[in-house]
């Protein structure tokens, strides 16, 4: 009678197996499914403890074999790696990469970053700056705008400094 309890465990523990594997169903219901099978698999132990003390086969001894209906072997430990999570699981990470911190960032900006020494080698950018700088420079004295004059500061003639002092 014992024996006829185990297997009808067996079955059951055998239709859930077949569900769990099922990869349409939601992770709730998956997870509920693995409920009902560890239960079923308590089951099965403490029946298979039953049939010990009653003089029957020792199942544990033979194994964790376990067979449907028909005494085929069910298999219930294959296919585990398509549930959901356990494949994430069982992919290997990859190592992180060390995060950069502010330092290693600006260690090598350096003047050329900021546009300090952003002349040409060949000095051509110099040169033509140079060049418009003094044609402006000829453009404004010729228009009388600008009148240079070194011993004196801008805005200020002689005649004027000379009458302001009396």
């Amino acid at each position: 009678m014992a024996e006829k309890w185990r297997r009808q465990v067996i079955r059951d523990i055998s239709r859930n197996v077949t569900k769990v594997h099922d990869g349409s169903l939601p992770e709730n219901q998956i997870r509920d499914i693995n409920d009902e099978i560890n239960k079923l698999l308590r089951e099965k132990g403490h029946w298979e403890t039953r049939i010990k003390e009653l003089g029957g086969t020792d199942y544990f001894k033979t194994g964790p074999k376990m067979l449907d209906e028909e005494g085929k072997e069910i298999p219930g430990n294959r296919g585990y790696k398509d549930l959901p999570g356990v494949r994430e699981l069982l992919i290997r990470e990859k190592p992180v990469k060390k995060k950069k911190t502010r330092f290693d960032l600006y260690k090598n900006i350096d003047s050329d970053y900021y546009g300090y020494r952003d002349e040409d080698p060949e000095g051509e950018l110099l040169k033509y700056e140079d060049m418009i700088s003094q044609k402006q420079i000829e453009q404004l004295q010729n228009s009388n705008d600008l009148t240079l004059s070194d011993s004196e500061p801008s805005g200020y003639s002689s005649s004027e400094s000379e009458s302001e002092l009396d």
